[in-house]
């Protein structure tokens, strides 16, 4: 049975999910081999009943592509360093050895448009702070009343991630499919942006993976809110900026925890 891959799907079909590796392979066209290429291809092959999530062994893969185990840990420890794919652990182990991990294909993530947004980024956080102290908004970071509905969704956050035993990314898809429907595609830019933005500093501090979750679950508590109060363009845009200016409202807070 592996109905349970359905939780981890990043994709509403398989020709969504191929014209993402295409971008991928495309963006990534030098710093893959041909080895990471017939990795990523066989991971695709097994990713089509939910598109973008597998159940692999690493034998398996060895195997069929006649590479030494090395070689294809060291092939997905690479497509993982892109951002190609998520490897998640399960929780059981086999004997003598480690069990399947599902492996899962993320959403392409434009990286002009993420350098664009890098470059502009003081432009977006000041646009952010100027829609924030509009008197008509319920949302502004900066007013009493804002700091204590985001307490509300801080310790909504912290309940949510803490006390359930999902993954974040299913906790991240089922928040957006309660408040939006099932839309796949909001999950995969959203999801793809958060990536973007935690993925080198959680790989460097894995320390910091459970304040970065809390983080990202508040912006997207949000910005989902905020979408369903009015019209929002771009909500990538908007879940990013939030992103940001809850982090610098409580990373210094974070760092006074982590020295006690």
């Amino acid at each position: 049975m592996t109905i349970y891959l359905k939780e981890y799907q990043t994709f509403e079909s398989v020709t969504e999910m191929d014209g993402h590796i295409r971008s991928h392979l495309t963006e990534h066209y030098y710093n893959l081999n041909d080895t990471d290429r017939r990795v990523l291809s066989f991971l695709a092959q097994y990713a089509c009943k939910y598109p973008g999530a597998a159940h692999l062994k690493v034998k398996t893969v060895t195997q069929v592509i006649n590479k030494s185990d090395s070689t294809v840990r060291r092939s997905l420890r690479k497509l993982e360093s892109l951002r190609i794919i998520e490897r998640i652990s399960t929780i059981r182990r086999v004997a003598k050895g480690y069990g399947a991990n599902i492996l899962v294909i993320l959403p392409y993530v434009d990286q002009s448009e993420m350098i664009s947004r890098e470059v502009s980024q003081t432009l977006l956080i000041s646009s952010t702070e100027e829609h924030f102290t509009e008197k008509e908004t319920d949302y502004s970071l900066s007013s009493k009343k804002e700091l204590l509905h985001n307490t509300y969704f801080k310790d909504t956050a912290d309940n949510s991630l803490h006390k359930n035993s999902n993954t974040f990314y299913q906790q991240f898809k089922s928040t957006i499919f309660s408040m939006l429907g099932k839309d796949q595609r909001t999950v995969s830019q959203l999801y793809g942006v958060y990536r973007s933005l935690t993925h080198r500093v959680i790989n460097c501090f894995p320390q910091y993976k459970d304040f970065y979750e809390n983080v990202g679950y508040q912006a997207l508590s949000i910005s989902l809110h905020a979408s369903k109060k009015k019209k929002i363009h771009n909500l990538a845009g908007y879940y990013a900026g939030i992103f940001e200016k809850i982090c610098q409202r409580d990373l210094f807070e974070f760092y006074e925890e982590l020295e006690e």
